[in-house]
């Protein structure tokens, strides 16, 4: 069956009911966030949830606290021919109609409730509408078969681990049908072993010790008689012989030689041992069905960034409709983002201030018609630079370079500590454009931008500007963001532009850079007032200054207004960047 859906409450470090899962628009997930907001955990509660002999410890309970019941929530999706299975109806012959809703789904939950104990499964009634204690699959070798079968790449993969992976692999997938699969071979070996076997049977030393034996034995059992046999060959299994027994080398081009993966660095070790596990269960049948779930931490780690795209892709391939596989990964790195994919398949984990987690998974793609202007631009610009907003506590969309240069040094100057990015939209015009994308998948972000004129000057004379259009759409788009989350946005603006809000020159072409530079040297103190300051101050605090529509409107200058306040501008200088403003 399908894993659907996963939900996780109270486990380790993901706390609260909002720790959430969907498989049901895509089989590969990247769960994305900063550290230590329970990315990995998930993984591991995957591996936990499967075990049918699991107890949990004093550490798997969130806070160290039993009170906090573990509870994990799994929704399974009937695949082609899963009613028809006779190993599910033997035990009970109505299970589609009892367990199965309207939707093709089956709910089972575990609880947890206190330390070295077995836990409580239930399975949802869709007749009666509650949970039914055990239920479907009530032994523990039908939800084993069931439930996708973990199989984990971990992040400090070693030589000793990848074979141990290795051998478990062959051993689950090929020494079961040893006998069947290879009768002749098999018959082959058998007889050469029994041969071996009487040939130790009838050494000296086995009928010395046969008689040594007896001599002691029939002074107390007069008439009996033991011997050393060998057992029947029903009872030799070759297959038991080859366990444990194979490994992986490694040969380079024109070197004929092959090593282990002592010499080898984690990053081929992880490679191999991926690679090994889809080329091993890609050999089977096209089954069109869900086997296997890949719990894949960190897939990036040790790779160099050329080979990690290609990886993501891959894996992206391994998780097709025809594939046997689910994928799980838990990433850090915004190269591992692939924003043309399905969105879905990128989740945010959240860590709140009461350390309540939290999952953001978009269940309505952004851009998703494949020929739109909007979509090319999003895959265009959305870079791993700018993938790094997946990871950002808040996101400062700003204009252009002046706006860039300004609030990140403000950041590292008076905040260093504070995990804010500063995305440099290229124009106005984009602001709105990037606020889709972050609204979409709940990252706090802060559009600042210029109010401009109403009218600008043209050959024809004064036109109303499309610039100033802007501002009601970045507006409305933050209103709409704040209906979806509370205090997912808010907005500030410079009156008219950046240089006649904070009154100095800045002169075009090759010098503006610097000259931006220059005008966040004057600012030494994080008291003064500035605005680009002052804007900054309110996002990190309670975001209490309200730039709507009806401020922008009264605020508005003329283009008359605005060249004579050009006069008053004070021009930075090198020197000047030594003094405060």
């Amino acid at each position: 069956m399908k894993l659907v859906k996963f939900k996780v409450q109270n486990f380790r470090g993901l706390k609260g009911e909002h720790n959430e899962i969907q498989f049901k628009k895509s089989d590969i997930i990247f769960l994305i966030g900063q550290n230590n907001t329970g990315k990995s955990t998930f993984l591991r509660a995957y591996e936990f949830f499967t075990n049918s002999k699991q107890k949990a410890t004093l550490d798997d309970f969130y806070n160290q606290d039993i009170t906090n019941t573990i509870k994990m929530e799994e929704w399974f999706e009937l695949e082609k021919d899963d009613d028809k299975d006779k190993s599910y109806s033997k035990s009970d012959p109505d299970w589609a109609t009892k367990w199965v809703n309207s939707d093709g789904y089956i709910k089972i939950k575990k609880e947890w409730n206190n330390i070295n104990q077995d836990f409580k499964k239930y399975t949802f009634s869709p007749n009666e509408g509650h949970w039914v204690l055990n239920g479907f699959g009530g032994f523990d070798s039908l939800f084993g078969k069931a439930a996708p079968t973990p199989i984990s790449i971990n992040a400090m993969e070693d030589e000793a681990s990848l074979g141990e992976k290795v051998n478990k692999l062959i051993q689950d997938q090929y020494l079961k049908s040893l006998k069947d699969n290879h009768q002749e071979q098999y018959e082959k070996v058998l007889q050469e072993i029994r041969n071996l076997q009487n040939c130790v049977i009838g050494c000296a030393t086995i009928q010395q010790q046969d008689e040594l034996l007896n001599q002691s034995f029939q002074h107390v059992f007069d008439g009996l008689k033991l011997s050393i046999e060998a057992n029947t060959s029903e009872n030799i299994k070759v297959e038991d012989l080859l366990k444990k027994n194979h490994t992986i080398t490694i040969q380079k081009d024109g070197i004929d030689r092959k090593d282990s993966f002592q010499r080898s660095g984690h990053g081929i070790i992880r490679q191999a041992l991926f690679n090994f596990i889809t080329f091993l269960l890609n050999m089977q049948e096209e089954s069109h069905r869900k086997e296997y779930i890949i719990l894949y931490e960190e897939p990036e780690l040790f790779l160099h960034p050329k080979i990690t795209f290609k990886l993501r892709e891959e894996l992206y391939n391994l998780a097709a409709p025809e594939k046997p596989y689910q994928i799980l990964c838990a990433t850090h790195s915004p190269m591992m983002i692939d924003i043309s994919k399905d969105h879905s398949s990128l989740i945010r984990v959240v860590k709140n201030q009461d350390e309540e987690t939290i999952t953001y998974q978009v269940q309505t793609g952004v851009y998703t018609e494949m020929y739109s202007k909007e979509r090319v631009q999003m895959i265009n610009r959305f870079n791993p630079h700018i993938c790094e907003v997946f990871y950002a506590d808040k996101v400062l969309l700003v204009e252009g370079d002046t706006e860039t240069i300004v609030y990140r040094e403000l950041l590292n100057k008076f905040f260093p500590e504070k995990e804010i990015f500063v995305l440099n939209t290229g124009s106005k015009m984009n602001i709105p454009f990037f606020q889709d994308i972050l609204t979409a998948f709940h990252i706090k972000h802060y559009p600042i931008h210029d109010v401009d004129s109403k009218l600008i000057n043209t050959v024809k004379g004064q036109k109303k500007s499309a610039a100033w259009s802007l501002n009601e759409k970045i507006w409305k788009k933050v209103e709409a963001a704040n209906i979806i989350e509370n205090g997912l946005s808010n907005r500030y603006v410079h009156n008219a532009n950046f240089e006649n809000a904070h009154k100095y020159n800045l002169s075009n072409g090759k010098d503006k850079p610097l000259n931006a530079f220059l005008f966040v040297e004057t600012i030494k103190d994080i008291n003064q007032d500035v605005p680009c300051l002052n804007w900054l101050k309110d996002i990190l605090d309670e975001c209490k200054i309200r730039h709507d529509q009806e401020y922008v409107e009264s605020i508005a200058k003329t283009i008359e207004t605005i060249e004579n306040d050009k006069k008053t501008y004070k021009t930075i200088s090198i020197d000047d960047s030594n003094h405060s403003i």
